[in-house]
This record gives structure tokens, C-alpha cells and sequence, in this order.
């Protein structure tokens, strides 16, 4: 039996009440998982994950594992500081991230975009600071659901923005002023939007960011990537 991501987490890390949430969302039932979440852009939801403390605990636990240490080689093409969670040692809490929290939301919120099939991952960590990167530039993820969580530490910029849903041969294409929102990241929220969601991150200004990113990935969102279809903010 696999571990549960309450289990995995420093005690009272999760926010009150998601650990028993994610147990009916598991059993069946995810109305409650999605009450949590909050609308903050077209396509793009924020979801409190962990508390100030197990933000705190989370981050002092990456380090005794070495994180700071892994930086410099970068957990992707992407981002030049960081590292990914199973070098660390983590790979049972992205895993659990997928399965227990991800998927299910995926299979309501991201089913046209083939959020259904979510069978793998990858979960890593990003690195924000005058030591590290200091912003990133616009892209696509390689996944068909994000996960972006917060950690801190005491930071100012950085902000997230976005620029509308496109398939591959779309991907270069002009966005509308309706696709286009930025957001502020706050310490212990989770970001979850598709993949395929055009953003990036605005230069940070001042302090120390660390992020736990998750990329969640399945066959069927794949093919659909390649596809242009409904979903695709040019085609519609």
C-alpha cells in the first residue's frame, strides 16, 4: 500500500481539513477536494495546500536533504537552479501529489485537455533568488497538469502570468486581452493550470523564492497537445 501525502509531509503541514478530503477524493468523491479551489484566471485555479509551518517544515527538510547543495545543474532545460524530488529522495510525495491531489482535480477541471490519464510525473524544485534564477521566461510546460506550490521564503516579484491555452502548431500564436492575467504566488498555495498554458515568471525584485513544481503527465494528453481542438484559445 502506497503512502498517503499526509503521511509523507511533516505533521500538520496540509492546511485543516484537505488531508480528510483528499481521503473522500480518493474514495470517489471529489466535491470537496474542489470546493478548495478558487477561479484565479481562465483555466487557472489556486488551491491553500500547507500551512506557514509546514512551508517552514518542508523547507528544512529539503535542505537537510541536500537541495541547496543540488542547485547550479537545474532539474530541466527551464530553470538553471534547482533540483528535481526524486534525486532527493522524494519521489513517493510526487508520486502522492499526482495521485491523490492532482488527478482527481484533473479529472474534473482538465478533461478536454486529456486530464483524465494522469499516470506519471515529474516534481522538482525551482530556486528564485540573486543566487539563482531571478525570473523565466514565457513557455509551455511539458505536462498535461501543472502543480505549482509555493515554499517561500521572503520575496518580492516574481509574479506568474499567463497568455492563453495552445496547441502545438498554435503555440506562437498572438494571445487576446482576455487570456491575459498575472497573479501574485503566495507561501503555501498550490497553482494548478494545463500544461499547454502559456505563462511565465516576472523578474524577482527582491528576497528568496523556492517553489515545488509538479508536472503531471498521461498518454492521452499527449496526442491531444499535437491536436489542435476546442480547447486551443486560437481555434476558438
Amino acid at each position: 500500500m502506497k503512502p498517503r501525502l499526509a503521511d509523507l509531509l511533516p505533521t500538520g503541514a496540509l492546511v485543516p481539513g484537505l488531508a480528510e478530503d483528499l481521503d473522500l477524493a480518493g474514495a470517489g468523491s471529489g466535491e470537496e477536494l474542489l470546493a478548495r479551489l478558487t477561479s484565479v484566471g481562465p483555466g487557472v485555479w489556486s488551491l491553500p495546500l500547507l500551512t506557514a509551518k509546514g512551508c517552514e517544515a518542508l523547507r528544512a527538510d529539503l535542505d537537510a536533504r541536500g537541495a541547496r547543495e543540488s542547485t547550479g545543474a537545474g532539474p530541466n532545460s527551464m530553470h538553471s537552479y534547482g533540483a528535481v524530488l526524486a534525486d532527493l529522495g522524494l519521489g513517493p510525495l510526487a508520486t502522492a501529489l499526482r495521485a491523490e491531489l492532482v488527478a482527481p482535480i484533473g479529472r474534473k477541471l482538465f478533461a478536454s485537455l486529456g486530464g483524465t490519464d494522469l499516470t506519471a510525473e515529474h516534481g522538482f524544485l525551482a530556486e528564485y533568488g540573486a543566487d539563482a534564477d531571478e525570473e523565466l521566461g514565457y513557455h509551455v510546460d511539458d505536462s498535461v497538469v501543472t502543480l505549482n506550490l509555493c515554499l517561500g521564503e521572503d520575496f518580492s516579484g516574481t509574479e506568474l502570468y499567463f497568455r492563453g491555452v495552445r496547441c502545438d502548431e498554435h503555440r506562437q500564436t498572438p494571445w487576446s486581452p482576455s487570456e491575459v492575467f498575472e497573479l501574485d504566488h503566495e507561501p503555501g498555495q498550490a497553482i494548478l493550470h494545463a500544461g499547454r498554458h502559456r505563462h511565465g515568471v516576472h523578474p524577482l525584485r527582491r528576497g528568496r523564492r523556492r517553489n515545488l513544481i509538479l508536472w503531471c503527465q498521461g498518454e492521452a494528453g499527449r496526442r491531444l497537445a499535437s491536436e489542435c481542438g476546442p480547447w486551443c484559445g486560437h481555434a476558438g
